[in-house]
């Protein structure tokens, strides 16, 4: 037993390249044996085998090992300059040091073990090394050393820390985020049934194997809004690989044909385009949990992620014994996402189907109360009693599992429109530890945050949203709001760039413009957005609210005064009329009146605070004494 560095390398694609062309790869890999070998000789390595296209390899110091590393990657650099891009040789290499065993001229030992595991955390062309190799080499290299994270390694007990050696101009393989190794994108499922209508199977079962991933802590994976955009796209996996930032893409399809299922799946790596795992299922439908968990568990297996004994169990669970619930609730999850208020209402009477047929099926009273939810926010419905029934069926969702990370975010959007934000925050932190993937939990938390004053965590908390979800129209243009209120300009700009690629014809992409202009007080600018608006949509009262602040502003006291009657015929119930005036007011200068409408508000549960806050337009309501005075009364720190 002594101690050693260990190395391992890995040739990126070979075992794709052989598929498709044999004797070039055999070529290459001859190559690449006789580069290294040399290498490793000057730089006095052993090399202890080949397994495959892998080397293992031992040397006496970190250090020797990391020069070693460097050199490879220096000469298969200038090598690659010479050659085209099918002949190119990539090579990753992952370092460790720690105690061997020898025995036979082979090495054992957890060194070799986590030597072999580290090294998928290299980029293309790039070199990881462990905790242990920095502190050896940090003060003797002179090449920058980047830590990527902490990482729990397959058969490892502690989590390992990581670096990334990032070395010359032209060396280094292009960089991805250090994030990216443990990022996933679950592709929309291909429908394959004899019925075309059975398409919402295929994509209720994309958004439950997302959800079942999700609850795996090592990953982070893409939120369904992302993913689907590239239903029945005709991009390879390496450009949606690269859109999206991952390392790994889930794709598969689905052939429904009365009781009978059948799902095939397969885990592609992103750089190397290989398949790291794929399987075909033939089973009844009442079997589709039992495939969903094992998928969930064979990626997580594959991509040497540990599983914790609760994460397991929550694969594992089998949500429902009907077939006919479990049918009513994927159709209920996919009429959802449609915002209509037809789709609304039909989802609605999908999940009570669902409950009607199992009265202990948790996720569909958990379904139940966002439809509720959404029925109120957008006014298809009294705001006041949607919000109540949300209640009864999110205390049902929680009573039948109190982990379920979906009823734990609804319960905590109740508790904001309640006025209990303290217990709306522990709401929304016990969901992201249940799913920390759960974009959407990020993006509304960040509502809750700014209710109790914690701007910069509600701004972090959007950016995570972002990252889970890089093609959500409504997180992205969060992202424009809080870049404008932060007048980081030219980051707003990218976001309303950005929005518009997603979503070109969308409204969204005139609302971002208009906030934007509306923010720099350029007001005919705004004006043009906000009237492309009206038009689309004339009963709003958002935009009534809007177009009434630039008349205030701009000298149209009465025009603005107009519209401040038409704002006092909202109807209470949909809790928004207080704030909407009191906005119209600090623009036109009474802040008597502004206060008053803000009492108002404050005395209906209206949702403002958060927006007077942190809004650079009402500075002069904030300082105000009467707005500390209402934060006392809310009980909210100044």
């Amino acid at each position: 037993r002594r101690l050693a560095a260990i190395m391992f390398t890995d040739l990126v694609g070979y075992t794709a390249m052989a598929q498709r062309n044999e004797s070039l790869a055999l070529e290459l890999l001859e190559r690449h044996n006789t580069l290294l070998r040399s290498v490793v000789k000057q730089r006095r390595g052993r090399e202890v085998k080949t397994v495959g296209d892998a080397f293992l390899l031992e040397f006496g110091s970190a250090l020797e090992a990391v020069l070693c590393a460097i050199e490879i990657q220096s000469v298969l650099n200038e090598q690659n300059k010479l050659v085209g891009g099918a002949e190119r040789i990539l090579v990753r290499i992952g370092i460790h040091v720690g105690d061997v065993i020898h025995r036979g001229g082979d090495v054992f030992g957890d060194a070799v073990n986590i030597a072999s595991r580290i090294v998928r955390f290299a980029e293309q062309g790039g070199i990881c090394i462990s905790g242990q190799v920095y502190a050896q080499v940090v003060n003797k290299l002179e090449y920058p050393l980047i830590k990527i994270s902490a990482q729990s390694l397959k058969n490892v007990e502690q989590r390992i820390d990581l670096y990334r050696v990032v070395l010359e101009p032209g060396v280094d393989a292009p960089h991805k985020s250090s994030k990216a190794w443990s990022r996933v994108a679950v592709l929309p499922f291909a429908n394959i049934s004899p019925d075309p209508r059975d398409g919402y199977f295929a994509d209720g079962l994309t958004e439950e194997m997302i959800s079942a991933l999700s609850e795996v802590k090592g990953l982070r994976v893409i939120a369904r809004t992302s993913v689907n955009h590239y239903k029945e796209t005709s991009k390879t996996v390496a450009q949606i690989g690269n859109e999206l930032g991952v390392a790994f893409v889930l794709e598969g399809s689905v052939r429904k044909a009365g009781n009978k299922v059948r799902v095939g799946a397969q885990l592609i790596d992103v750089e190397s385009q290989e398949h790291v795992w794929s399987n075909q299922y033939d089973r009844n439908l009442n079997d589709i949990f039992s495939i969903q968990s094992d998928i969930a568990k064979k990626v997580a297996d594959s991509l040497e992620v540990t599983l914790l004994k609760g994460e397991r169990a929550r694969i594992e669970r089998k949500d429902t014994e009907s077939t006919v619930a479990y049918v009513a609730y994927l159709k209920g999850r996919t009429l959802l996402h449609d915002r209509s208020e037809k789709a609304i209402k039909g989802a609605k009477e999908q999940f009570e189907l669902a409950v009607r047929e199992d009265a202990g099926y948790s996720k569909a009273y958990s379904g139940l109360a966002d439809t509720y939810m959404i029925l109120g926010d957008y006014l298809f419905s009294p705001f006041p009693s949607s919000l109540e029934e949300a209640k009864k069926h999110i205390r049902k969702a929680l009573e039948l599992d109190p982990n379920l990370a979906e009823a734990r975010v609804s319960l905590a959007n109740y508790l904001m429109y309640s006025y209990d934000f303290v217990g709306s925050e522990n709401e929304f932190r016990r969901a992201i530890e249940l799913n920390p993937s759960y974009a959407s939990a990020h993006h509304w938390f960040a509502g809750t945050l700014d209710q109790l004053g914690k701007i910069d965590e509600a701004f972090a908390e959007v950016m995570l949203a972002e990252e889970l979800d890089p093609l959500s129209s409504a997180i992205t243009l969060s992202a424009v709001y809080r870049f404008i209120l932060t007048r980081t300009f030219d980051e707003a700009l990218k976001r309303i760039r950005k929005l518009s690629e997603i979503d070109p014809e969308g409204l969204l992409v005139a609302e971002a413009w208009m906030a934007y202009h509306f923010v720099r007080k350029e007001w005919n600018d705004a004006l043009l957005y906000l009237k492309r608006m009206i038009e689309a949509d004339p009963d709003d009262p958002y935009l009534d609210m809007d177009l009434a602040y630039i008349y205030a502003v701009t000298g149209k006291r009465n025009e603005a005064l107009l519209l401040v009657e038409k704002l006092k015929a909202v109807p209470e119930s949909a809790r928004i009329k207080g704030n909407f005036l009191a906005f119209v007011y600090a623009g036109l200068g009474d802040l008597d009146e502004c206060f008053r409408w803000l009492d108002y508000a404050y005395d209906r549960r209206e949702i403002f605070i958060g927006w007077f806050r942190r809004y650079p337009l009402l500075e002069n309501v904030r300082s105000d004494k009467r707005f500390g005075e209402l934060l006392k009364r809310a009980r909210l720190p100044p």
